[in-house]
């Protein structure tokens, strides 16, 4: 059992990070947190069969976390999927998902496997699934005008893995967090450099919301690429405000639960 990034940068690429996007690899179910481009391929990649695909959550409609779900489902078809595939979302969320499946004539394709929508509630602790690998549940962050989703992976046995998604520091991301091992927070801006914008989180604030979780591991995601280069002086920045582990998220690698 393991968690990979797919992709690790913000809303752009780059040529050494994509688009972030996590994959939990489950006994034997598989969790897609987030879509972006070729998801097939990144799942490959990842050493992940798309075959094994049982759910697909995606925290907010921004391009760069939604805009391969087209890709995703069309793929899966010509794959000869026929088991049901689970889409989670936030409530407000899911006609505008399927708005866009619709665009590509994915909803109404004969013989498209079934979509089971999950809409989330918007509030903190909301149950999202339970299976024998992953209880996850999730609680409404802080990005901006964008309503968001920060998700827990519960693995008995094995801890907590929290997942902030796109958002400034908040409460509900800090408690979301308490008693886990490990919290994948975004880092989109350097606090040295000063700028930002859009509900994200600079490295310092990610150690700050680490070390009041008291979680074990920070990881940091989310990457502007303006940072792509000088992603250690991030992780010093969440040094400076958490005296746990800080690592830089690596894109394909697995990180065992």
């Amino acid at each position: 059992m393991h968690f990979a990034f797919l992709g690790t940068s913000g809303a752009v690429p780059s040529l050494r990070r994509d688009t972030t996007s996590l994959v939990f690899v489950g006994r034997p179910e598989v969790v897609l947190v987030d879509c972006g481009g070729s998801p097939v391929q990144k799942l490959l990649l990842a050493g992940t069969t798309p075959e094994r695909l049982e759910r697909v959550i995606i925290t907010h409609i921004h391009p760069d976390h939604a805009y391969g779900l087209p890709s995703l489902i069309q793929n899966l078809f010509l794959m000869k999927r026929a088991a049901p595939l689970a889409i989670a979302c936030r409530q407000e969320h899911a006609e505008p998902l399927r708005a866009l499946l619709g665009v590509f004539g994915l909803l109404e394709r004969p013989g498209m496997f079934p979509l089971a929508w999950e809409p989330v509630p918007a509030r903190e602790g909301a149950p999202v699934a339970a299976s024998a690998s992953f209880a996850i549940t999730a609680s409404p962050n802080a990005h901006g005008s964008m309503p968001n989703l920060a998700l827990r992976f519960d693995i008995p046995g094995r801890g907590s893995v929290v997942y902030s998604s796109d958002t400034e520091p908040c409460d509900a991301v800090a408690a979301l967090s308490r008693g886990a091992h490990t919290l994948i927070h975004e880092a989109t801006f350097s606090q040295r450099a000063g700028a930002r914008f859009g509900g994200h989180s600079t490295a310092a604030e990610a150690g700050e919301i680490a070390a009041r979780a008291g979680v074990h591991r920070l990881i940091l995601t989310h990457l502007d690429p303006a940072h792509h280069d000088e992603a250690e002086a991030l992780a010093e920045e969440a040094r400076s405000r958490f005296t746990g582990i800080v690592e830089i998220a690596e894109e394909l690698v697995p990180y065992p639960l």
